[in-house]
């Protein structure tokens, strides 16, 4: 969440399509981030397991800003936190209308 100046990513959202297109109508009504992307199935975090299990679940991730992801580069020091604002008022607004 430390960038968002190319948008977010949802992972799972084609799992869950009637909540994705919540998430994208509440972006479109606010124009929280730019764009938001949609992607199925992934293993690459926490959410994956729960998932597996039946808990339904999103991965965010925002697009752009610094490419230091998970490396000695990716330091709080180099974060823009271009969006994160913007992102958490569109996540908050989501699940407050799940």
């Amino acid at each position: 969440m430390g960038t968002g100046d190319d948008g977010m990513m949802v992972v799972n959202a084609t799992e869950y399509k009637a909540q994705f297109e919540l998430l994208k109508n509440i972006n479109e009504r606010r124009n929280y981030v730019v764009k938001i992307g949609e992607r199925g199935k992934a293993k690459n975090s926490d959410h994956y397991y729960f998932s597996e299990k039946g808990v339904p679940c999103f991965f965010f991730y925002t697009m752009g800003g610094i490419a230091a992801y998970h490396d000695v580069y990716d330091i709080s020091e180099t974060l823009p936190l271009t969006d994160y604002t913007d992102v958490f008022k569109l996540i908050t607004e989501f699940v407050s209308e799940l």
